[in-house]
């Protein structure tokens, strides 16, 4: 039987051109690579990214972005749209960050109230301006502006016009108004 299993395998080879034969070995190795890269592909999905075999029907949630326009940096304070508007600096891990805001907020009620934007001292844009032991509100230009712990700024055709920097003057600024 092996005899007879040659001699086909013969008869084949021999009707086979040179050509044929690498025809037939490179589409063999084609589809050896094309089942690498599918197998590496699919093992990808399963281990590194993990959602092959997740359950894609549920629906992802997701958070509209928002843009909240009454937060502001101290860099570019100055640089509002408004000709006069106050910016309320603090941070917001600070216990009385709750109390500051609502000060702002009550102002923010009144029928003539400026624009009040909110400056947390938290954020790493703003630490460059943050130093305690130096405080200076009204500098000459903004590069030596630095604030302590909390300030409210009253700014009028981009220039800083006055500067309050204890509770008590800020709520007194806030509440005449």
């Amino acid at each position: 039987m092996t005899d007879k299993k040659k001699a086909k395998r013969i008869k084949k080879e021999k009707y086979q051109t040179e050509e044929q034969t690498e025809i037939i070995r490179f589409v063999k190795i084609l589809v050896a690579v094309i089942i690498i890269v599918l197998g590496v592909y699919i093992l990808t999905r399963i281990f590194v990214t993990k959602d092959l075999l997740n359950d894609t029907n549920t629906p992802k949630q997701t958070t509209a972005g928002q843009i909240n326009y009454e937060i502001t940096n101290i860099g570019s304070m100055l640089n509002k749209k408004e000709k006069e508007y106050y910016v309320i600096m603090y941070s917001s891990e600070n216990l009385d960050a709750v109390y500051y805001s609502t000060l702002a907020s009550k102002y923010s009620q009144n029928k003539n109230a400026l624009k009040i934007y909110y400056a947390n001292l938290d954020t790493e844009l703003n630490q460059m301006y943050v130093d305690a032991d130096k405080e200076n509100l009204n500098p000459v230009n903004l590069e030596d502006f630095k604030v302590s712990n909390l300030a409210l700024i009253k700014i009028k055709d981009n220039k800083i016009e006055k500067s309050f920097n204890t509770e008590n003057e800020i709520a007194t600024e806030l509440a005449n108004k």
